[in-house]
């Protein structure tokens, strides 16, 4: 490798780097950007507390190497990626980000579709194809949104959530700086959505530019829709990194069943004895299930891409 080469490649890896930073927070509740935190939901029993301990336990058993992830994570965020979005917000009027959101949703249709004939979602698949027809012409390469004014709804969907229908059990929950949370099942649905997008499959420096340009786009996007809700989080949680794991739980759930699974329910941030949160900076794997507190249920309610797909289980349906 010449150094001319070198130096492009080390540019490449500077891009991708810069955009997986940015797509962090839009992981952060698996797919989607809560528009605004709305009014808490009824409080939970304490049993009910009990149980999502226990639930909390055998679904976190890396919580140890997933906290300190965490603690990364937010200090990536805080130094880097929220500044950056609030610079986005500053800078950008209100329609266009809403034009940049529908070009990137635009882009996602052939990994959407693909997953919804994995999943034997027929109706569904037609119904991408045609979105992805009407707004790439009469909608200017997606930057207007004209197939949901004619009733073509948009959903999302991916290889995570087919896993989950094809019976895949989710496996432990995961916390990766840059990437945010996930776990073993929808790991791999990343990776297998990647190989299904046409456009990992473009060749040239050209191509290389656009995917790196798109993922930055996205984790900015995403993250200025989250600004409010996780400084919502941030301040009225007693644990953060619980917060946002049942979030994420919930809304993959949600997903998986195509928005058929209840997220009314929820407790509120303060719903949680202080004697449940881990004391002190040391192994937090004796506090696993110490705090199951997810957004509250409009505030999830509210994504911008509304929850898909069809399993008892699993994750965002």
């Amino acid at each position: 490798m010449d150094l001319e080469e070198a130096s492009a490649h080390a540019g490449n890896i500077t891009l991708i780097t810069l955009a997986a930073a940015l797509a962090a927070p839009a992981l952060a509740y698996a797919q989607d950007a809560p528009a605004a935190l709305a009014a808490p939901a009824a409080q939970v029993e304490p049993a009910g507390q009990a149980e999502r301990a226990t639930a909390a336990s055998e679904g976190d058993p890396w919580q140890g190497f997933n906290r300190s992830m965490f603690s990364v994570h937010e200090s990536v965020d805080e130094a880097l990626v929220e500044p950056v979005a609030r610079g986005y917000r500053a800078v950008t009027p209100g329609p266009v980000r809403q034009g940049v959101r529908n070009f990137l949703r635009n882009l996602r249709a052939p990994v959407i579709f693909a997953n919804d004939v994995l999943q034997a979602e027929g109706n569904r698949g037609l119904t991408t194809v045609a979105r992805f027809a009407v707004n790439t012409t009469i909608g200017i390469a997606g930057v207007f949104d004209p197939a949901s004014r004619m009733g073509l709804e948009y959903h999302d969907e991916d290889f995570g959530q087919t896993l989950a229908v094809w019976g895949v059990d989710e496996g432990p929950y995961l916390f990766v700086p840059l990437m945010g949370p996930s776990n073993v099942r929808d790991t791999t649905g990343r990776i297998v959505d990647g190989m299904i997008d046409p456009l990992s499959y473009l060749d040239g420096d050209d191509a290389t530019t656009f995917r790196a340009t798109r993922g930055v786009l996205t984790g900015l996007s995403v993250r200025e829709q989250l600004l409010e809700s996780v400084d919502d989080i941030r301040r009225d949680s007693l644990d953060p990194y619980s917060t946002i794991r049942s979030s994420y739980e919930l809304l993959r759930d949600s997903a998986i069943q195509n928005g058929q699974s209840d997220v009314q329910d929820l407790p509120e941030f303060d719903d949680i004895s202080e004697s449940e949160m881990p004391t002190g900076t040391g192994d937090y794997s004796q506090h696993s299930g110490s705090i199951e507190t997810p957004v509250t249920a409009q505030h999830l309610a509210q994504s911008e891409t509304k929850p898909t797909s069809h399993a008892t289980t699993g994750d965002l349906k």
